[in-house]
C-alpha cells in the first residue's frame, strides 16, 4: 500500500486503507482457496469480504465521497468510483459462481487501486481539518472504530 504521501497520516484515509488492505488479503485467499481446488473456502473468504466490504463502500460514499463532492473539483472522479461501486454491489448480488469471483476480485482490486493513489492522495492535498472532521461525522464512526471483520 502506498506509504510515501502521507495518507495514513489522516484517520478516515488511514482507516479506509487498512480496510482495503485487509479487502486485498481476502482476495488473494479467495484465489489461492480457487486455485487449490477448494470452492469450500473460497465461498467462506467471499462472504467476509463481502461482509466488509458492504460497510466499508457506505463509510466511504457518506464520509470522503460526499464531502469531496462538496468541493466540486472531484466530481467526476467521486462519481466515477461511486458508480464502480454500484457495479461491484451488483456483481456480488448476483453472487458469482467460482469461475467469475476472478473477475469480480480484479474489478475490485483495480478500484482500490484508483482510490488508494489517485483519490486518497488528491484528498490529502484539497482537504483541512474542518473538512476531515466532517468526513468523520459522516462515516459515523469514532476514529477507533473498524470495521468488522
Amino acid at each position: 500500500m502506498c506509504d510515501h504521501c502521507g495518507c495514513r497520516e489522516v484517520t478516515p484515509i488511514r482507516r479506509l486503507m487498512d480496510e482495503h488492505e485487509r479487502l486485498l488479503d481476502l482476495a488473494g485467499e479467495i484465489r489461492d482457496a480457487l486455485r487449490a481446488g477448494d470452492p469450500a473456502a473460497a465461498r467462506a473468504r467471499f462472504a467476509e469480504l463481502t461482509a466488509l466490504l458492504l460497510p466499508h463502500v457506505r463509510a466511504e460514499e457518506r464520509g470522503l465521497f460526499s464531502v469531496m463532492r462538496e468541493r466540486g473539483e472531484f466530481t467526476e472522479h467521486v462519481d466515477a468510483l461511486e458508480a464502480e461501486h454500484g457495479e461491484l454491489e451488483a456483481r456480488i448480488a448476483a453472487a458469482p459462481d467460482d469461475a467469475a469471483l476472478p473477475e469480480v476480485l480484479d474489478r475490485l482490486q483495480a478500484h482500490i487501486y484508483a482510490e488508494n493513489f489517485g483519490l486518497f492522495p488528491a484528498a490529502l492535498a484539497g482537504l483541512g481539518g474542518d473538512e476531515w472532521a466532517e468526513v468523520e461525522a459522516r462515516e459515523g464512526r469514532t476514529a477507533a472504530e473498524p470495521l468488522a471483520p
